[in-house]
């Protein structure tokens, strides 16, 4: 057999089963042809084998299940022997002479999706042996045959399959039309033109959680993960304890497990009470018997998992692929030290949340910024890793960070990541999320091209229909977004985030794609994935000040004034007058933005436009602001600092310093209040 095992190198095994199939496009793999190795080198997945476990050489975290040939059919007459090798013949040619995808390859995923596809195309092609007259086809005739083809499009249609499945076979027949007439010994006929019932419109995008559910969650996730750091220790040690058979259960479970028992362990009750967790496990935690206590740790791993995806805007996959050890403190820029060795600023370092492919067969491939809540969930995940592993035999150093918990009552259960969905979303996250009227406005808002009206599932009083990459997108959304970030409402922690996103990803760092990235050794560089939450970040600032300065100069019919508020004054009455349109104005400044030559920053008098920064705003100095060509000066915020001014000027001596401070910049506020502001009031 072809030795093609590599540890934790799902590529490295592809490549060297690859480099076994002789150029010869007649070849055929031989009964024993291994296409993957697990861990201990020994084969998983062996050509001629009934049973093909594709694992080593998955990307997801979750494992997949076996794909069994002798289960396409009950019965193993010659016709569906024949069958049943079209198929296999069709998945090693789909795995080893497709090129798509990151990795050049189809995913073992695909495989798996692809193997469902055949089977049920097999199954067809059998059952025509009742219709005298096609009879029992082969997949060959089934693909060559454009009336067949058509036949089976249509019946695809009439079975209600699902659009996934519809999709997925539109997609395997292009996939299988690429390997090509040399290597399957035949040409598919009658592909292109069959839509298997799937809509081609291009498909919505991901929506923006509404504000009022979007800190809901916040909120409520927060108050969990509170109460359960506190208590992390004791929940590692609850855990462990279930190391013991006999642990939590009833004393007559116990006497049943063990005949000869001498003394009992805690039941249930007892053993809560002994670690003082009573608080932790009640209401949506609640669990009364060592039997439900393992789905009352996934829940809890749902929380942990989803506060993750809040503060870091990580993919499913991404989360779920994190080992244990995932915390690295990356260094921004090092320590400056004078001649005489004193450090006068300290280095920068930052916390990122990196993730592994450790279990599913690649490297390293990318670090997304870790704030305090994801370091603290990270902790909480930890613990119950540490306590699971007790009961798995072994390190918790090998394992991944969402440990499956089954093994508290299953002691045949395997390593592995736990299945974690909506369904596991504990009731008290559910009482915010009532999609209301005000939501629902909202919603239309972030998207005008949409109509969310037709779409059932974001209709007023429904549930909002959470999916893991909103939490993405509406991360991204908010966090560009400084009106947001003055919400009276939001939380501290979000306000604090989104500093750091500005700090990090709203700025061209050299260190960037060192610490976000993933080293790619062809390239010998660092590479940043095109879908970094970063980019979207960084992607939407441009967006952000456009949308401010926009809102801020056309919101409202006010007054403005100052040198860009005069020009914003002009363009209000071209506007008026039809001379340009909105579309034009917001087009122009989201280029000026996207090119650093407009900015906005709001101020004590208003905003600022200038690019970079200003030595008078950072010492809150406004009295400059009225000479300055890219100010925007509002009548009501100049007017309120010149009352705070003078309230302020009756505390000072007079002659003092602050006195004169002070009178200075009332002077110069008044001053140009004087001669715009009442002029043209006049």
């Amino acid at each position: 057999m072809a030795n093609l095992y590599q540890p934790d190198d799902g590529q490295q095994q592809f490549s060297d089963a690859a480099s076994k199939i002789p150029v010869d496009t007649d070849w055929k793999p031989s009964a024993d042809f291994v296409i993957c190795r697990d861990a201990q080198g020994m084969p998983s997945a062996v050509y001629g084998y009934d049973v093909w476990d594709v694992n080593p050489i998955r990307l997801k975290a979750n494992k997949l299940r076996h794909r069994t040939f002798n289960s396409i059919f009950e019965n193993g007459d010659a016709e569906c022997a024949g069958l049943v090798e079209e198929v296999r013949y069709l998945i090693f040619c789909l795995y080893f002479y497709v090129r798509a995808g990151k990795l050049g390859r189809l995913s073992a995923e695909s495989l798996v999706k692809y193997f469902t596809v055949l089977r049920i195309a097999a199954r067809y092609c059998y059952a025509q042996k009742s219709n005298p007259l096609i009879g029992v086809m082969s997949l060959q005739q089934l693909f060559t045959n454009p009336a067949y083809l058509d036949g089976y499009s249509d019946w695809i249609i009439k079975s209600n399959l699902g659009k996934t499945h519809r999709k997925s076979t539109r997609a395997m027949l292009g996939h299988i039309v690429a390997i090509g007439e040399q290597r399957l010994g035949y040409k598919l006929h009658g592909v292109f033109h069959l839509r298997f019932g799937v809509d081609d419109k291009k498909s919505n995008q991901t929506p923006v959680i509404p504000t009022r559910i979007y800190l809901g969650l916040l909120n409520s996730s927060s108050d969990w993960l509170n109460l359960l750091y506190e208590n992390r220790h004791a929940i590692e040690a609850f855990v462990k304890s279930f190391e013991s058979p006999l642990y939590g259960r009833s004393h007559k479970a116990q006497v049943s497990h063990d005949a000869g028992i001498s003394s009992y362990e805690p039941d249930f009750n007892q053993a809560l009470l002994s670690h003082e967790l009573a608080s932790v496990f009640t209401d949506d935690l609640s669990c009364r018997s060592r039997n439900n206590l393992s789905g009352a740790i996934i829940r809890i791993q749902w929380i942990l998992k989803t506060i993750i995806h809040l503060y870091t805007g990580m993919r499913d996959q991404e989360v779920m692929r994190l080992p244990y050890h995932c915390i690295n403190d990356e260094e921004v820029s090092a320590a400056t030290v004078d001649d005489e060795g004193v450090t006068r600023d300290n280095s920068m370092i930052v916390q990122v949340i990196s993730t592994t492919t450790k279990f599913t067969g690649y490297h390293k491939a990318a670090a997304w910024l870790a704030t305090d809540e994801v370091l603290r969930a990270v902790e909480v995940a930890q613990s119950i890793c540490r306590g699971l592993s007790v009961l798995f035999h072994a390190s918790y150093d090998s394992m991944p960070l969402f440990l499956t918990p089954a093994i508290i009552n299953y002691p045949q259960a395997e390593v592995g990541v736990v299945e974690l969905d909506s369904q596991n979303k504990p009731d008290r996250l559910k009482q915010f999320d009532l999609i209301t009227e005000a939501d629902f406005l909202e919603l239309q808002a972030s998207d005008p091209k949409r109509n969310f009206s037709l779409e059932s599932e974001f209709q007023v009083g429904s549930p909002w229909p959470f999916r893991t990459h909103q939490f993405r997108r509406s991360l991204a959304f908010y966090g560009r977004n400084s009106g947001f970030i003055s919400l009276p409402t939001l939380r501290k922690q979000f306000k604090h985030l989104t500093t750091q996103m500005s700090r990090y990803y709203g700025n061209n760092f050299e260190r960037l794609k060192t610490i976000f990235g993933y080293y790619d050794p062809v390239a010998d560089d660092f590479i940043l994935p095109k879908n970094h939450i970063l980019f979207e970040y960084q992607a939407g600032v441009p967006m952000s000040i456009a949308y401010d300065l926009l809102d801020h100069a056309f919101g409202s019919d006010s007054p403005i004034f100052g040198g860009a508020g005069t020009y914003i004054s002009n363009q209000r009455k071209k506007l008026d007058q039809g001379d340009i349109h909105i579309v034009d104005v917001r087009k122009e400044t989201e280029k000026l933005a996207s090119e650093g030559k407009i900015s906005y920053k709001p101020t004590l008098l208003g905003a600022c436009t200038y690019v970079g920064n200003c030595e008078f705003y950072l010492l809150g100095d406004a009295g400059p602001c009225t000479n300055c060509d890219e100010s925007i000066i509002e009548k009501d915020k100049l007017e309120a600092a010149i009352a705070d001014d003078e309230a302020d000027l009756v505390l000072y001596e007079p002659g003092s310093g602050e006195y004169q401070v002070v009178k200075t910049e009332l002077d110069r506020l008044k001053k140009f209040h004087q001669k715009f502001i009442a002029v043209v009031e006049v």
